[in-house]
């Protein structure tokens, strides 16, 4: 659970402070290493409000980091409950 919420810290320090190509990576690295890291969707749309480009020509009610963060998240429960079934 500390390492959970560690790393939840550290993402979004790296929200914060590093540059997209950095903190992009460690959102995914994340929402990979733990198990339902629903924090990564919230993390996701916090990445959008900071960082966004505002409204475009068809503006959208889901950005798509936060749309692939969720089919992630989703493929990796399926992936996992795959592979507990063969241990």
């Amino acid at each position: 659970m500390t390492r959970r919420i560690l790393c939840s810290v550290v993402i979004l320090a790296s929200i914060l402070f590093l540059p997209y190509w950095i903190y992009i990576p460690v959102l995914f690295v994340g929402t990979i290493l733990f198990p339902f890291f629903w924090e990564g969707i919230f993390l996701a749309f916090l990445i959008d409000a900071i960082h966004g480009s505002g409204m475009g020509v068809f503006p959208s009610l889901i950005s798509p980091l936060t749309l692939s963060v969720l089919i992630v998240l989703v493929a990796l429960l399926y992936i996992r409950e795959r592979l507990r079934s063969y241990v």
